[in-house]
């Protein structure tokens, strides 16, 4: 078990590993373009060499998240062009940066309803993958169920893989703050063994890849996307500990989108919340070789 953050890339996104070693995260999630634009990244071949000579020093597990605008569920043909081509754009580069994988959230079906979008959502995912046809993965990132969205409930994210095929470069980014607030009470031993056991029938535990570990402002179910520094939120340092404690959880990298102490994203004090967290509950931390 991993514990990482969300990392800034300003400057080039190989400056992202430095950055990381400063607040002690092991694991690294990082925009290579701005998250509110369309703008394309644009990653030359010094860009490329540099990233992969940093991380070749520092062999942490890297993901990208995609822009916020990606929606797969829309019915305008031209906002479904547009976030398909950004999702390539970003698992192209995470192939030629050698990034374990894209997070992105599918989008919203605008009152549709899900089974309505379902099989242009699954087009446009197959379409990605083929299009950027690497190693690295597309992953699926739950959501807190606020305006239509897709993929909040588990049983819809598996719904999309097999609407997939099952594709073996689709996985899932399981957002805690996301799932406490669509009312899966992981806060608790008995919820968080619910919960997985939903996600397990749903999407098999093996799609799980990455974890966004965020406290939650919002009280369980209140179906908002607020997060909250880890054991300051609704779901609170015991809730962090069944988290940690459960099994699906053990060889996860746990990606922080904190919004700090100060108030200026992950920081030292949240990384070290969760460290002494999986030191409480017994997680394995990674070794002096990298695993882990």
């Amino acid at each position: 078990m991993r514990v990482g953050a969300h990392v800034s890339s300003a400057g080039g996104p190989h400056n992202v590993f430095e950055r990381a070693a400063a607040i002690g995260a092991e694991a690294i999630q990082l925009f290579i373009s701005a998250p509110q634009q369309w703008r394309a990244p644009s990653l030359g071949a010094e860009t490329v060499a540099a990233f992969r000579a940093a991380h070749a020093r520092a062999p942490l597990p890297v993901f990208f998240h995609a822009v916020y605008l990606v929606n797969l569920g829309t019915p305008d043909g031209a906002l479904l062009e547009r976030s398909a081509d950004s999702l390539t754009r970003y698992v192209r580069h995470a192939g030629e940066l050698g990034v374990e994988g894209t997070i992105f959230h599918v989008g919203s079906h605008k009152g549709a309803g899900f089974e309505a979008v379902r099989e242009q959502v699954c087009a446009a995912v197959l379409a990605v993958l083929e299009a950027a046809a690497n190693e690295s993965m597309l992953l699926i990132e739950n959501n807190a169920g606020q305006g239509n969205g897709i993929g909040a409930a588990f049983g819809e994210i598996g719904e999309i893989i097999r609407g997939c095929g099952g594709h073996p470069r689709l996985g899932v980014c399981l957002d805690t703050c996301h799932a406490f607030a669509m009312g899966y009470d992981i806060a608790t031993r008995a919820g968080c063994e619910a919960a997985m056991a939903e996600f397990d029938r749903e999407i098999g535990l093996e799609r799980l890849r990455a974890v966004h570990a965020n406290d939650s402002k919002m009280a369980l179910g209140g179906v908002r996307d607020r997060h909250e520094n880890i054991g300051d939120g609704h779901i609170g340092l015991d809730g962090f500990r069944a988290i940690l404690a459960h099994p699906a959880f053990r060889e996860q990298p746990l990606l922080l989108e904190v919004p700090g102490i100060e108030g200026g994203g992950p920081d030292a004090e949240n990384v070290e919340r969760l460290k002494r967290l999986r030191a409480e509950v017994g997680a394995p931390a990674p070794d002096a070789g990298g695993g882990g």
